[in-house]
């Protein structure tokens, strides 16, 4: 019997970014920790339908710009550990590891897209820094971001309509799970 899934990992780092209120109608987790850095939502799963409120429910009047933030586990590398964990033993000890793609889509309704990118680097940057303050993201694994590959980000080119700047970045990290089998 294992202690842990893909699902539990997913739904857990959702909470450690998003906060454990859950809007049950959207799907979504809202008043996260990262919430003064324009970060208002959090899914764990691809949305059919984005809202626009998603990206500012929760923020100071007048900030005119925020971001939601969306979990893609696109990836599961899982490797026995124990020789008991090969076909025909029981038990045994596995190490998984879930390389996580945190997708930030940033929206900003301000008069220089140059405010909009400055918001996206503090927002990065707080992103890095909650996952080195608890490299266990809440306790849904051992470590993350903490393996050779370290935590990486790419930002892409900004686009402007109307007015509105929007930005599309995204953090990677793998997070490891151990796993005992009995």
């Amino acid at each position: 019997m294992t202690l842990t899934s893909r699902s539990i990992v997913r739904t857990a780092v959702a909470q450690y970014f998003g906060g454990t209120t859950y809007d049950t109608t959207f799907k979504a987790y809202r008043n996260g920790p990262l919430n003064s850095y324009g970060l208002s939502t959090v899914r764990a799963y691809q949305p059919k339908r984005l809202p626009d409120l998603d990206y500012v429910l929760g923020q100071n009047p007048g900030r005119g710009m925020g971001a939601v933030m969306i979990l893609e586990m696109n990836e599961t590398r899982d490797n026995p550990l124990t020789i008991t964990q090969l076909p025909g033993h029981n038990g045994g000890q596995r190490r998984i590891v879930y390389p996580f793609q945190l997708h930030v889509f940033h929206m900003a309704h301000k008069n220089y897209a140059e405010d909009a990118e400055a918001d996206i680097d503090e927002l990065d940057q707080a992103i890095h820094e909650l996952i080195y303050a608890d490299p266990t993201l809440g306790g849904a694994c051992y470590q993350a971001g903490l393996d050779s590959f370290g935590i990486r980000t790419l930002i892409d080119q900004p686009e402007v309509w109307d007015e509105i700047t929007n930005t599309h970045f995204r953090v990677m990290f793998d997070a490891e799970v151990s796993i005992i089998i009995s």
